[in-house]
This record gives C-alpha cells, sequence and structure tokens, in this order.
C-alpha cells in the first residue's frame, strides 16, 4: 500500500492554460518556463507575482528547454527552433517529422536537450528518443514508444529516467554523463494500481522521483528503486508534469491541464493553473546550454 500524503499548502496562478507542460525552473531569473500545448505558447512566470509572460508560438509546442530567461529551444510540431526575444523564431537541425510530433523534453545534467516524439495519428511504437548537443546535433538515442514522457537523472548521474504513458511504464537507464550515452533498459516501475496515467517528472537530490498522473487527481513519489513511497494530491484531475526550484529548490511546481474537462465537474478544481507547492526533498539544478555554440 502506499502512503496517502496530505494535500500541502499551496498557490495556485490563474495563467489560463489549456494544456500547460514542461515547467522549467530557470535559476539566475527566478521564473519558471512552461509551455501551453494547445496554445500554443511558451511562457515564463514570476512565481512571486504570478506575471506570466506568453509568447505565441506558430505550431503546437511540446516541450521548451530554456538557457536564461532570454533564449530558449523549442520543440515544435515542426521542428525545433531557436527562441530570442523580441526575435522571430530560428530554425534549428531537426529529425525527420513526417507522422511524427514532438512531445516532452528535458535538458541533462550536462546541458544537452533531450527529447522525445510520438505518432500523430497514435500509432503504437511510433515514438522515439532524442539528444540534441550544444552544437545542434541531433541523435538518434531509442526507439519504439509509444507516448514518450516525463524525463529525469538521478541525483548521482548515474541514471536516466523516461515515462511511456501509454503502457503505463517508467523506464531506467544507465546513464554516462561525459559521451551523454544511455544503456542497459529495465522497466523500473509499473503504474499498475494508481488512478491515471503517468505523465511528466521530476527528481529530488534524494533520489525520489515525482510522477504526475494525468487524470489521477495527484503525483505518485516512487524510491531510487522503483517503489511507491508517497502519494501527493493535487487540487485538479489531470497534473501534467512538476519541476522543483525557488531559492532553496524545495519549491514544487506543477502544470495541469483543463483541455477536455467540463468546467462543472467537481474534479475540474484549479484545472489550467499553475500549482506552488512547499516541499522537502531537493532538486539538482541542471547546466545551461551556451547559446553562442548554436
Amino acid at each position: 500500500m502506499h502512503m496517502v500524503q496530505r494535500m500541502a499548502a499551496y498557490i495556485s496562478w490563474p495563467v489560463g492554460a489549456s494544456l500547460a507542460e514542461c515547467p522549467v525552473w530557470i535559476p539566475e531569473a527566478r521564473l519558471l518556463a512552461w509551455v501551453d500545448i494547445l496554445g500554443p505558447t511558451y511562457n515564463l512566470l514570476d512565481p512571486t507575482t504570478g506575471i506570466n509572460r506568453s509568447f505565441p508560438v506558430h505550431a503546437k509546442i511540446g516541450s521548451a528547454a530554456p538557457f536564461g530567461a532570454e533564449e530558449a529551444i523549442l520543440a515544435l510540431e515542426d521542428g525545433l527552433w531557436l527562441f530570442r526575444q523580441g526575435r522571430t523564431l530560428d530554425p534549428l537541425p531537426s529529425p525527420d517529422m513526417t507522422d511524427v510530433h514532438f512531445n516532452d523534453g528535458k535538458r541533462d545534467p550536462a546541458g544537452r536537450f533531450w527529447v522525445g516524439t510520438r505518432a500523430t495519428d497514435g500509432s503504437p511504437g511510433g515514438g522515439a528518443l532524442y539528444r540534441v548537443d550544444q552544437e545542434g546535433r541531433v541523435t538518434r538515442m531509442d526507439a519504439d514508444f509509444d507516448v514518450p514522457n516525463g524525463m529525469g537523472w538521478s541525483a548521482n548521474g548515474r541514471y536516466f529516467y523516461l515515462v511511456d504513458t501509454v503502457p503505463r511504464l517508467l523506464y531506467r537507464y544507465d546513464f554516462d554523463l561525459a559521451s551523454g550515452t544511455i544503456s542497459n533498459r529495465v522497466i523500473l516501475h509499473r503504474f499498475e494500481n494508481l488512478p491515471g496515467k503517468p505523465d511528466g517528472i521530476a527528481v529530488g537530490s534524494n533520489g525520489d522521483i515525482w510522477c504526475s498522473m494525468w487524470d489521477g487527481g495527484g503525483i505518485a513519489v516512487l524510491s531510487p528503486d522503483g517503489a511507491q513511497v508517497g502519494w501527493f494530491p493535487t487540487p485538479c484531475q489531470r497534473p501534467t508534469s512538476c519541476a522543483f526550484g525557488g531559492g532553496d529548490l524545495r519549491t514544487l511546481f506543477v502544470t495541469t491541464a483543463a483541455h477536455g474537462l467540463d468546467p462543472i465537474d467537481a474534479r475540474f478544481g484549479e484545472a489550467g493553473n499553475i500549482l506552488v507547492f512547499g516541499t522537502e526533498p531537493r532538486s539538482v539544478p541542471g547546466r545551461g546550454f551556451a547559446s553562442t555554440n548554436l
């Protein structure tokens, strides 16, 4: 049996998202980057004031990799793009996007951007995982996923984690930080006895893996060996992803989705808002891209 935790006190910022995803804390700017897939927009939220700057883009956006507050790599439906505030988007080298589109993505501790694709028609096994180096090289790292989703790295840098949402699996790979390679994929956890489907994840410095459960109304907390050790309720049905941030990296930011929900349903709750919780575990901040290399 998993431990059920009481909902912690939280702040809810009404950013009006349809399908918010990919929260990333930018420590030097003290801002939360996030995307609204269906907006489609790239966003920067000041969690102390609730002021959100929204930047419309021309196609659905799966994820983003900010480096500072001014620039980011955006994974759009039609490929990878370089965002610079006040400028037009510049195209970046991308994999073949025929019949696929980008989904979740995240930077590793060395600053490389890892991003998944899924089949546009939902075909099983049509997804793949790519690594984008600081120089812009795109390398296919693994394949045969249904919906590659939440990503993260262990605090000691030895492991890479990847969610495949439809089969409800969390994979663990051996990870080599110097070369940016992965190997020895194993199933770390099967989400068989929980409501909803696994989505985005965050990893704490104690090694725990926090996995947002789409349609599950909460976040499953797993130990480094994959055992469920906690359940963190959310005041909405569809938490999509989470990230640690704040000055002490103990703040948990949770993105949510309103798309497909009935606002008069009691489970709607804070859907479409960014939720801000205080927690004990800390995250491990990653290094950013050096924009001059792009």
